[in-house]
């Protein structure tokens, strides 16, 4: 099990636990074990029992749990909890800002067992007469279950992508020598997936069938296959087709049929365009979104690659949040190849993060000095991840931002917005003249939080008429700005900024995530902020803080 896997059984288990009233105590210890876990940089299924204790905020209890989880797979506290509580009750306990305590209310007051009954609630108006609710609270509710209802049966790219090549290597393995790709939604690295697709040559549906009826990873529900919970679609085909019939799958339909390719023989998908007179579109640029765009494609040579990104911005350490020292995150990004590397840690106003200081801050650019002293091989720059405030002010006075390299700005609190505040509220600090990239404009969570709704126009405008570069979050629960604003941002000559806002060694790895969507907008290497050499890095510098 992963570490995120563990945690995730420990916070609902400590979910369960306040639902049926356990005490706050015990509640909070389930809490602190699964934000530690979460950031332990360490596989915990790989620690000796003996060691679960210099794990933070994981007690006895817990250190008994997780033995028990990792000897035999389950706690068998949490499947006593789970048998009494409804499986639809379970589920509420999912929705975004809807904790244990509202779920016991609507649970015990009203009868609600499942989302539907809880949405037909709603609009009867009937949670108004519940204590802790009112008609504005029941209105953020429903906005919440709409949302959730809608992201049902979805799952992050990340996590689809590594089931995708279990189930890849499941049938190569069964069938050797056979044509067999993955297709559709996970080659295209959509931000979020549905289905996982594989093409198949010569192969019968009575061998298909029987191969998923005797695997353990496969289930049947109403009539549909599923791959370890995603829905899965198996295409057969003969040989002759295979690569027209796996170039098709891999184009959104509207895409494909305005390129009028012939049916044929071809021997790789390359070869479907090229022998059609087309340019060899890559799967990621294949979208109904960028048909209009086709006339600008760059070439699959001159966009982001992860080969062509020279260093790494907008990473956190034990100063804020992170989990790993100053020197731990430089040496893991020397070690990726990078040529230099930025630290933004947060900043004084956001508290619940650790947040820096002044005086802490001072000291950590102290340290970054030295540190970039004794690693020659990379550079180490100095910044913050600063607040932007509901005014749209930075949370640090000028005299403070003039010391560092690079201030990410970003909005971390008071999200609920309008898109006139919250576009007011960006372009604010988009003219601070100490901003240089603005951080995860929209805020949002993939299947978990809506982002407060923007112009995105005007405030990648303002990004324009300010020489501010906007970040293309890597972190694969964030993904944002999202990738159909970034054609826009180019014909406005806006760079973009592919960062990982890694909180540990691992999460530097992120980039990918971020290259992937990147290239879903054919972003061409030239507008990648990140993709600059060395010294191109620092002519950018000298122009930012030209700007103060």
């Amino acid at each position: 099990m992963t570490n995120r896997e563990i945690a995730d059984k420990l916070h609902f288990h400590g979910k369960l636990l306040e639902l049926h009233g356990a005490s706050p105590f015990k509640t909070r210890s389930y809490t602190n074990a699964y934000l530690a876990i979460k950031k332990w940089p360490e596989p915990v299924a790989e620690m000796p029992i003996t060691t679960f204790a210099t794990i933070p905020g994981v007690g006895k209890s817990i250190q008994t749990k997780l033995q028990e989880l990792l000897k035999t797979g389950e706690i068998q506290s949490l499947n006593e909890l789970l048998d009494k509580t409804p499986i639809g009750v379970q589920e509420l306990l999912g929705i975004k800002g809807f904790g244990p305590k509202k779920v016991r209310l609507v649970w015990e007051n009203l009868g609600i067992e499942s989302t539907g009954e809880l949405l037909y609630a709603i609009s009867e108006n009937r949670l108004v007469e519940l204590k802790g609710f009112g008609a504005k609270t029941q209105e953020t509710l429903k906005k919440q279950l709409q949302y959730h209802l809608e992201s049902s049966g979805k799952f992050l790219f990340a996590h689809a992508e590594k089931l995708s090549q279990e189930l890849l290597a499941e049938f190569r393995e069964k069938f050797p020598g056979q044509l067999i790709e993955l297709a559709g939604e996970v080659v295209m690295k959509r931000i979020t997936i549905e289905t996982l697709s594989l093409v198949i040559a010569d192969i019968s549906n009575r061998d298909l069938s029987k191969f998923s009826g005797e695997s353990e990873s496969f289930s049947i529900i109403d009539e549909k296959q599923y791959y370890k919970n995603i829905q899965l679609e198996l295409i057969t085909c003969n040989n002759e087709e295979f690569y027209h019939t796996l170039a098709k799958k891999n184009t959104a339909a509207e895409f494909w049929e305005d390129l009028s390719i012939k049916e044929a023989l071809y021997d790789s998908e390359e070869a479907v365009f090229l022998e059609n007179k087309l340019p060899c579109y890559i799967p990621e640029y294949r979208e109904k979104e960028n048909i209009e765009l086709r006339d600008t494609y760059p070439g699959a040579q001159n966009i982001i690659s992860m080969s062509d990104l020279k260093g790494c911005i907008h990473n956190h350490s034990t100063y804020s949040d992170g989990v790993n020292t100053l020197e731990e995150m430089l040496q893991a990004a020397e070690s990726r190849g990078y040529e230099y590397f930025v630290i933004t840690d947060h900043s004084k106003s956001a508290f619940y993060a650790n947040g820096l200081q002044p005086q802490k801050l001072i000291e950590q650019l102290d340290e970054v000095r030295k540190l970039d002293q004794a690693h020659p091989d990379i550079n180490f720059f100095s910044g913050i991840e600063s607040d932007i405030l509901s005014n749209g002010a930075l949370d640090y006075e000028d005299e403070l931002l003039a010391d560092l390299d690079v201030i990410v700005a970003s909005i971390h609190s008071n999200l609920k917005m309008d898109s006139s505040k919250a576009t007011q509220r960006l372009i604010t600090a988009i003219e601070n003249p100490y901003t240089s990239i603005l951080g995860h404009p929209t805020g949002r969570l993939l299947l978990s939080r809506e982002g407060y709704p923007i112009d995105h126009t005007k405030v990648i405008d303002a990004c324009a008429d300010n020489g501010v570069a906007i970040e293309l979050n890597a972190n694969p629960n964030r993904l944002d700005i999202d990738w159909k604003w970034i054609n826009y941002a180019l014909n406005k000559e806006v760079l973009i900024a592919i960062n990982p806002d890694a909180h540990s060694i691992s999460g530097l790895d992120d980039m990918y995530y971020g290259v992937c969507a990147a290239r879903k907008a054919g972003l061409p290497t030239s507008y990648c902020l990140n993709a600059m050499d060395i010294d191109e890095f620092e002519e950018w510098l000298e122009d930012q803080h030209s700007k103060r």
